[in-house]
């Protein structure tokens, strides 16, 4: 990574990690907005208007992340199994693939099943806070973060809750930072991902036999033009969606918390209008996105911001840096939940746009209306400095200790 000098920015964070990686962005979107990494012959992407170039023109831009790190010389040999987990995943697909699976997968995956979820979210929320009720200080992220999305993800599959706990499982495995890694035939972690996997197919056999109303099932019965998704197909979805959508919401709620934390003033609104939610949520994913960046490929010789870059090159979109753009945000700095437009990046943008962005966004609602409604007070514990993941991946802390008043 670029190392270049930083300039001074306006603190976004109580947090030094945080404000590093902002102050550096800050600094390369100002000076080095398209730049060269010569060590990986890679570029970066910092402003706005040039991030989405890269995220909508998906004809000069692949999606094909490991071809993109194989081209950068960075290529880690994968998981076989992990390899066939995310074959299907939208984020690597390109035209006309990509059309195909989300036609199918769109059929299944409706508004409509997301918005029966809403009563059972409410539900296994409350739940999750009797558990800890009564507590003066609980870790938020293993109580409710982590486990609220599994579960949803769970419901959503179809997963009996006697099996929750494996999945649970897997998908730390699948978060672990070496989970990509090839480490031989006796992997540990391949192990696990090969019990997900057969699982998985299994369900999938019982769908086919006795069809439900769950994803799993919707998906078995989607067809478009004669076409239907093969049980491999099905399963590196409900791996993909596990993966994505179980990650990135625990850090994006314990990141809607820390900015909660840092702007006291913004909370005390949302408890006095909780209408306000909906922009909140949505400023939470401009303002500290979980996931910075994302990783592109030219299929051809393109030019951006005024530099040629030839075809074959990874490109790095930093999607962090462009949410903070001032040529897009007026005062990018101020954490506002009545922005409007709001057209962050956060969510990814163009045909990439993130498949489970409604869950979601109703997930983290729901968690913190019924924090609002359960906790008179909460304050984040920083009796110890919070520990970070590598922020230039993933933004999002490892345990995020609350003080809690009860109502």
């Amino acid at each position: 990574m670029d190392d270049t000098p930083t300039i001074p920015v306006r603190a976004v964070s109580a947090d030094p990690p945080v404000n590093e990686l902002y102050a550096w962005l800050d600094g390369m979107r100002g000076s080095r907005p398209v730049d060269h990494l010569p060590q990986y012959d890679a570029w970066q992407v910092f402003r706005y208007a040039d991030a989405q170039q890269v995220l909508v023109d998906g004809e000069s831009f692949s999606g094909d992340l490991r071809g993109a790190r194989r081209a950068a010389g960075i290529d880690v040999a994968p998981s076989p199994v992990l390899e066939r987990l995310t074959r299907a995943s939208f984020f690597t697909m390109d035209r006309p693939t990509h059309r195909r699976y989300r036609a199918l997968v769109n059929q299944a995956f409706t508004a409509r099943l997301v918005t029966r979820l809403e009563p059972r979210i409410r539900r296994i929320t409350a739940d999750l806070f009797d558990q800890v009720a009564g507590a003066e200080n609980f870790d938020l992220l293993k109580s409710l973060a982590h486990p609220l999305p599994m579960i949803v993800l769970c419901e959503l599959l179809g997963v009996p809750p006697d099996d929750r706990r494996a999945f649970q499982g897997w998908a730390e495995v699948l978060l672990s930072p070496d989970s990509g890694q090839d480490r031989g035939a006796d992997d540990p972690l391949a192990a696990q991902l090969q019990e997900m996997e057969t699982y998985l197919h299994e369900r999938i056999a019982r769908c086919r036999a006795d069809p439900g109303d769950d994803l799993i099932s919707r998906l078995v019965d989607a067809e478009v033009d004669g076409e239907r998704l093969t049980d491999d197909d099905i399963t590196s979805l409900a791996a993909v969606l596990l993966l994505a959508g179980h990650g990135t919401t625990a850090m994006l709620l314990s990141n809607a918390v820390l900015c909660l934390d840092e702007q006291p003033a913004v909370a005390a609104e949302l408890r006095a209008d909780p209408s306000l939610l909906p922009g909140a949520i949505e400023e939470v994913f401009r303002y500290r996105g979980p996931l910075p960046r994302t990783l592109r490929l030219t299929t051809r010789e393109v030019t951006i911001g005024g530099q040629t870059i030839p075809a074959n090159r990874a490109v790095i979109v930093w999607t962090a840096s462009a949410n903070m753009d001032e040529a897009q945000f007026p005062e990018p700095w101020r954490f506002d939940i009545r922005r409007t437009p709001n057209r962050h990046l956060g969510f990814g943008h163009g045909m990439h746009f993130c498949l489970g962005a409604p869950l979601a966004r109703m997930v983290s609602q729901i968690a913190l209306m019924t924090l609002f409604q359960r906790c008179a007070e909460v304050s984040v514990d920083r009796s110890a400095p919070l520990q970070y993941r590598a922020p230039r991946v993933n933004l999002g802390v490892r345990a995020l200790p609350v003080d809690v008043r009860w109502t």
